[in-house]
């Protein structure tokens, strides 16, 4: 999935991915997680020059291109501009990303704060597309930001994002993006522009007083500024399905108790795996806030909620949490969904790079649920799905692993089917990560393995900690996948309840 932080209200940390079918070993993955900013921003007034080579796309289409799938024409565009297709021409959705052949930065400062947007229109009314930036300083991913835009007709929308460069000497990478572009359908880019917003400030020289005459002068003391520049954000999300990225968002300091829930079996008191120690667990007898940040007014690309932080949607009961979607009309902003749903996740708070990390839940059983444990770091794009389901397929979880959210990466994974009894009964669901190889568990049943062998990229991409994302999602791509869309279906059973999440490491 996807993530971490929405402008203003819109904290981009929930699940977001235009997603295939791991059957096929071609997951799309999201996001973010991720800033996903579904708000249309308007154009931002800027004084320095445009740093995009052709603009205006005088050259044809020469200085950008897209992934296999994507076919790239130049036609009218914005204003009396010209625009960018960008068409699927496979047949099936694709996530196209139109990106800078050469990186439109060549060389940053750190601190420095760049604005990239664009003018961008689609024949495919629901479709979301984004502006992203990427840092890289040579080969080493120092950071993004993505900030998205939902396209519910075909007129122009502006798109824009800012980030601010982690280190000197990096170049960013220009992209604009659409998620799950449907078959023979098209994005239009018009009027590309990254430019540069600001410089960071020197320090203000120190002032000393004058040694007095009759004693020593003091000692010189350093006036070297002593701040870095911000830790560089990513996007997130989802569906991804996936989506879409991010920085951090506030918590919410809504109540922790509400309405019971159904009553849970008791927590496990099963020991420790063999060779395993427990590092982190969270039995939900309260929500602790020291360990988990509890999302506000976020909502996810493709998908039809809004997740809130009430007691309505996200409460502890009887020893377990519950992120519980309702149907309701809710508006945030400018923006209005049919449903809300919860999220939670320990960005800033709690990660692990190596060890198992196990949940133990009951899945919603209402079609067109999402319920997600999934795993991101804070600046690379990799995913780890421990756990993802669709209501309405009761014995069916997906395991999956993203090089990248963005799609256009190596991706693998794997649909288990549960031997017996059904996924809105109490299962566990775990993952264990060390370095060259990946586990999945369902009840202890070893259901995938990746290692690096297999995946040349997957310690490269997986090298650094992880935090844990838990999210219902009320439809978007994956529900659509399976064929079990949320819109015109009951609501029925639409709890996801987890009885305890638990990190086990070796030592």
């Amino acid at each position: 999935m996807t993530t971490d932080g929405r402008r203003s209200v819109r904290p981009s940390t929930t699940k977001r991915k235009p997603w295939v079918s791991a059957a096929l070993v071609a997951l799309v993955g999201a996001g973010a997680v991720t800033a996903v900013n579904l708000s249309v921003s308007s154009p931002a007034s800027a004084s320095t020059a445009n740093l995009v080579t052709d603009p205006g796309f005088t050259k044809g289409a020469a200085g950008w291109f897209t992934r296999t799938g994507g076919a790239l024409s130049v036609v009218a565009g914005h204003d009396g501009n010209r625009a960018i297709r960008m068409r699927n021409t496979t047949n099936a959705p694709l996530t196209l990303a139109l990106n800078d052949r050469v990186n439109t930065v060549h060389e940053t400062v750190a601190g420095a704060t760049y604005q990239a947007s664009a003018w961008i229109s689609t024949d495919a009314p629901g479709l979301t597309s984004a502006a992203r930036m990427m840092e890289y300083q040579r080969m080493l991913f120092r950071g993004s930001k993505i900030t998205s835009s939902w396209l519910r007709t075909t007129g122009w929308v502006h798109v824009s994002t800012t980030y601010t460069a982690a280190a000197n000497q990096s170049t960013i990478d220009f992209n604009v993006l659409a998620w799950a572009l449907p078959r023979g359908k098209s994005l239009l880019v018009s009027e590309p522009s990254l430019v540069l917003v600001s410089m960071p400030s020197l320090p203000a020289p120190v002032k000393r007083p004058k040694p007095s005459p009759t004693t020593s002068a003091p000692a010189p003391t350093s006036s070297a500024p002593t701040s870095s520049a911000p830790a560089p954000t990513t996007s997130a999300p989802a569906p991804t399905s996936s989506a879409p990225t991010t920085s951090s968002a506030p918590t919410s300091s809504a109540p922790t108790t509400s309405s019971p829930a159904p009553t849970p079996a008791p927590t496990s008191s099963a020991p420790s795996p063999t060779g395993y120690k427990l590092v982190f667990s969270d039995d939900f007898n309260t929500i602790d806030r020291a360990k988990w940040n509890v999302r506000n007014n976020s909502w996810a690309n493709n998908e039809e909620s809004i997740v809130t932080s009430r007691p309505d949607n996200v409460f502890v009961s009887n020893g377990a949490l519950t992120l519980r979607a309702i149907k309701e009309t809710y508006t945030v902003g400018s923006t209005t969904r049919q449903y809300t749903s919860g999220y939670l996740d320990t960005i800033g708070r709690e990660s692990w790079q190596y060890g198992r990390i196990e949940m133990r839940a009951k899945l919603p059983a209402a079609q067109g649920m999402w319920p997600a444990f999934w795993l991101r770091d804070n600046t690379n794009k990799g995913e780890l799905d421990i756990m993802e389901a669709v209501g309405g397929l009761p014995t069916k979880s997906v395991q999956t692993i993203h090089q990248s959210t963005d799609g256009g990466m190596g991706k693998a994974g794997h649909e288990d089917i549960l031997p017996s009894g059904l996924n809105t009964t109490w299962h566990t669901y775990a993952v264990d990560r060390e370095p060259g190889v990946v586990s999945w568990y369902v009840d202890d049943r070893l259901v995938f393995t990746k290692t690096q062998s297999q995946l040349t990229w997957l310690d490269p991409t997986f090298c650094e900690p992880m935090n844990i994302r838990l999210n219902l999602q009320v439809g978007g791509s994956m529900p659509a996948y399976y064929g079990k869309p949320v819109i015109g279906a009951p609501l029925g059973a639409s709890d996801y309840v987890i009885d305890y999440v638990r990190v086990y490491q070796k030592g």
